[in-house]
């Protein structure tokens, strides 16, 4: 007997290469089944999916769920709220901080690695005396089911201090203790300050190996991916040859609809969709719980990806680029019970970018279901007065029009 039973959907499941109506059984905390047909009267519990998309959990390598001393929201609000089952913290912890981000991260459903910051307490302002590879090494070894890797930032703030010393130390880390470096690339918070010279940033790039990840691909900030003359930077091409990941979180500043058709132009493309989501509005440059995974993959569709290809960048691309792939990023039979429901609905949906400028899309994607390990999440606060998914083009108007 089945304790739960997904019935009438589509799996995508890029992972094996399934596109097609199957059921979905699942027995105490494992996928047990994918088949067609499965009868209902051998569940506890069947769930009518039919029209629906059934995909594995989603995955988000990168987003912030953890500050510390800040943690107003749940940390669920950027996870199974919304349709993704694990996420990776980029930063939020150093080495000196781990205790604390477990605490906090100990309290959701969703399962939530870090990427610890290359900075020993990401609460104090950037210092070549708080590089400690070390202690990143040790935390690193002490805490495996945790810490997948280490993040740095190219950005003015931190250049201007140190140059890429602090990304010679990530990378150094990373390499001793056997895990990836995450690399933001990107001016943000460069008004008062010098650009960041394609130069340096290219640099940086020539540091990181196959497995590591760039973020940010599709910025329009200075300091991406293209020189000010929006030609590609030579390093992001060898990069991504190298087996370096690519990715196009959007946070609060990094997608541009132009910048992002001028990536993909000359021959470039996203590897994983993270969002940067924060679920920590209010401090900083940040200012509002942002985008979620399946309303940001709406971005994706209508740049012309398929279906099937967000699912992937969702799924399984993300798995692999965190060293999950054996546990999570499918439904295969013997995995553990994640999986995310999408409605998948028609409209006309508003999609706004970095610079304001929106583009009117005819589908947009919203959680319909989440199960985590077997359990079906009940869903929490809706992240916009709209809900989980973008707004409409009419309800962008409406507010226009009330001028707020």
């Amino acid at each position: 007997m089945y304790d739960l039973l997904l019935k009438g959907g589509t799996v995508i499941d890029p992972a094996q290469g399934k596109n097609a109506k199957l059921d979905v059984a699942v027995t105490g905390n494992v996928i047990s089944r994918v088949a067609p047909d499965i009868p209902a009267e051998e569940a506890t519990k069947v769930v009518d999916v039919q029209g629906k998309v059934v995909a594995p959990g989603l995955i988000d390598v990168h987003a912030h769920v953890y500050q510390p001393r800040r943690n107003p929201n749940h940390p669920d609000a950027a996870g199974v709220w919304g349709g993704v089952t694990t996420i990776a913290d980029a930063g939020g912890s150093g080495a000196q901080n781990l205790d604390e981000f477990c605490d906090v991260t100990s309290q959701a459903q969703t399962k939530v690695y870090s990427f610890l910051s290359v900075f020993r307490d990401r609460n104090l302002p950037d210092d070549e005396s708080l590089l400690d590879i070390d202690a990143i090494v040790k935390t690193a070894a002490e805490n495996p089911n945790v810490v997948r890797g280490v993040k740095c930032l190219v950005q003015p703030s931190t250049v201007q201090l140190m140059g890429i010393k602090h990304v010679e130390a990530a990378t150094k880390a990373a390499r001793e203790a056997g895990l990836r470096v995450l690399m933001h690339i990107g001016d943000i918070g460069s008004k008062d300050l010098p650009q960041t010279p394609p130069e340096l940033t290219s640099q940086a790039l020539n540091l990181l190996s196959a497995g590591d990840i760039v973020t940010h691909i599709f910025t329009p900030l200075s300091g991406g991916a293209l020189d000010p003359q929006g030609r590609m930077l030579p390093a992001l091409i060898e990069a991504r040859d190298r087996g370096v990941n690519l990715d196009p979180s959007y946070g609060d500043f990094n997608f541009g609809w132009d910048r992002a058709q001028l990536v993909m132009s000359q021959g470039v493309f996203p590897d994983t969709i993270g969002t940067d989501i924060d679920v920590q509005p209010g401090f900083g440059n940040r200012t509002h719980l942002m985008r979620g995974m399946l309303e940001y993959s709406a971005f994706f569709l209508e740049l012309g990806f398929s279906m099937e290809d967000v699912v992937r960048m969702c799924t399984a691309a993300p798995a692999k680029a965190l060293g999950l792939e054996n546990e999570a990023g499918s439904l295969t039979e013997g995995h553990e019970a994640d999986i995310c429901v999408i409605d998948v609905v028609d409209g006309d949906w508003w999609l706004q970018d970095a610079d304001g400028i929106g583009r009117s899309a005819p589908t947009a994607l919203f959680p319909f279901l989440t199960v985590k390990s077997g359990q079906i999440c009940e869903k929490g606060e809706e992240p916009h007065a709209w809900g989980w998914g973008p707004p409409s083009t009419a309800q962008v108007q409406a507010v226009m029009a009330d001028g707020n």
